[in-house]
């Protein structure tokens, strides 16, 4: 046994689903006071090892926990309480009328992620405006016939969700590309430019903002690209549905880095079959893995979609940051303290 293995056995276990662990490995096993170990994500299996090791701090990804968790955490909680840390910004996975009754503490890693995950939009929208994967295909395929694409200079892309990762997306079009941006989110437009900490000005000049509205609907038809970077909540579920998708202007494409569910997946199989859609690309789904809305409805096997694994904020980088985060958390969390913690209300 190395002097490591001795140090750790006097530290309190904070068990991270596995996943979330080998994407900041290096944090976690050096992590000051915290004996970190890798976790299984199944809400039964983390249930049982928590009460196992007695632990009362737990990091998880994006995967739904329903109850077994949250009794896990609770029993071993006493008066000392327990914490769940999410390893990013989304808590939609969290049961938190639960989490709240068995006085379960929830916070995240509000970091840098919105780099990563604006990067990839970027990406994926000039994946779809330029046919990457189709020409690919065309020539490991033995082929070498052109498709031709469309230039993103000059194009309008409506960003719905005004926050971070939405307006750096409105930024790198912008600066980067030429691209004219239309912003939509449920805030009074007052109210979302004082929340951006910058003018109507600087959002004109600086992030090509040209128009704001709450009124989706109004903006929808004026966008080549539109761009969704929202939470998944009840008023978001299937924002964009086949009455949306129809006001779309012709030949249109859709991006989703935001959450699965904001889309109805069938009408968007429906508005790319018929045409109505040049495109669409899609980081995140309704069910994770991937199961199609109806058999006859598979997005993958249309040649007009780029999919990813939900993976956004998957970089070297935005892991480095998140698992600083979650680690300095747990530490504040478990030496009983409060001050710092990014606490999600519940």
């Amino acid at each position: 046994m190395n002097s490591r293995t001795n140090e750790l056995m006097n530290y309190p276990p904070v068990l991270i689903t596995q996943a979330e662990y080998d994407k900041s490995a290096s944090v976690f096993t050096s992590a000051t006071g915290l004996d970190c170990r890798p976790a299984p994500a199944g809400e039964a299996a983390l249930a049982e090892m928590i009460r196992a090791t007695g632990c009362r701090a737990v990091v998880l990804g994006v995967a739904p926990y329903r109850d077994a968790l949250y009794d896990a955490l609770a029993q071993n909680a006493g008066d000392r309480g327990a914490l769940i840390v999410r390893f990013g910004f989304g808590t939609d996975g969290i049961n938190k009328p639960v989490a709240k009754a068995k006085g379960i503490t929830l916070v995240n890693t509000p970091v840098d992620i919105q780099t990563s995950v604006a990067e990839l939009t970027l990406f994926l929208i000039g994946a779809l405006m330029r046919h990457v994967p189709r020409l690919d295909a065309i020539v490991r395929g033995g082929g070498f016939a052109p498709v031709r694409g469309r230039e993103l200079c000059g194009q309008t892309a409506l960003v719905i969700g005004g926050g971070k990762i939405g307006l750096k997306v409105m930024r790198m079009l912008h600066q980067g590309f030429g691209v004219r941006t239309l912003a939509c989110s449920r805030s009074a437009e007052t109210e979302w430019v004082a929340k951006t900490g910058v003018t109507r000005e600087v959002l004109r000049e600086t992030f090509g903002v040209e128009a704001y509205s709450q009124d989706l609907n109004a903006l929808l038809p004026q966008a080549d690209i539109v761009s969704l970077h929202l939470p998944l909540s009840p008023e978001t579920r299937n924002l964009i549905g086949a009455e949306q998708l129809a006001r779309m202007k012709p030949g249109s494409v859709l991006v989703n880095v935001g959450r699965g569910g904001i889309v109805d997946e069938a009408a968007l199989y429906d508005a790319l079959t018929s045409g109505r859609l040049a495109g669409a690309a899609s980081d995140v789904f309704a069910a994770e893995p991937y199961v199609p809305a109806a058999p006859d409805k598979d997005l993958r096997t249309l040649p007009n979609t780029v999919l990813s694994p939900h993976c956004g904020s998957d970089t070297f980088e935005a892991n480095a940051r998140m698992g600083s985060s979650a680690a300095a958390q747990a530490a504040t969390f478990l030496a009983g303290h409060k001050a710092g913690l990014c606490i999600v209300p519940l």
